[in-house]
């Protein structure tokens, strides 16, 4: 059973949780926390920072409040 994908609204910051599922890399099964993550268009893409390939987003949480930019 999969997991439905989530959907990402543009231009806010979530609380993403990402896996790697590269069975080539030493983070392969590992999960990581990325917050805040921006969403920019609506797209999320977190990538491994040893072998650069794209994680499966897991889950995605909107912050609230969402934080102040300057």
């Amino acid at each position: 059973m999969s997991t439905p994908p989530v959907t990402f609204q543009p231009a806010l910051y979530y609380d993403v949780t990402a896996r790697d599922d590269n069975e080539a890399c030493e983070n392969y099964g590992k999960t990581f926390e990325v917050n805040p993550c921006y969403s920019n268009g609506g797209t999320v893409i977190v990538q491994c920072g040893l072998c650069r390939h794209n994680m499966t987003i897991v889950s995605g949480t909107l912050l609230d409040p969402q934080p102040e930019v300057s």
